[in-house]
């Protein structure tokens, strides 16, 4: 089981995707644009742990949602530096 975070996953291929991971038993993390959107997404997706809400055509919004997304610790990538 996968914890997958989906941006643009409000309506079309990202819904779509959300939906068919959920029914796999992924944990799956959805993003929208606004509230409104967001409110439909959760709907449409019921099965999804939580929705992030940015305008990721604002570089503050998308930075607040990286932000919130490392804090909600979604991911398990590890962290490699690499010099040179």
């Amino acid at each position: 089981m996968a914890r997958i975070f989906i941006t643009g996953s409000a309506d079309g291929l990202g819904l779509e995707a959300a939906r068919q991971l959920v029914q796999r038993k992924h944990v799956v993390y959805l993003h929208a644009r606004n509230a409104k959107r967001a409110v439909e997404a959760k709907e449409k997706c019921p099965g999804a742990k939580c929705i992030f809400i940015a305008d990721l055509s604002s570089v503050s919004e998308t930075k607040k949602l990286a932000n919130e997304v490392n804090a909600a610790g979604i991911t398990d990538a590890e962290r490699e530096v690499v010099q040179g």
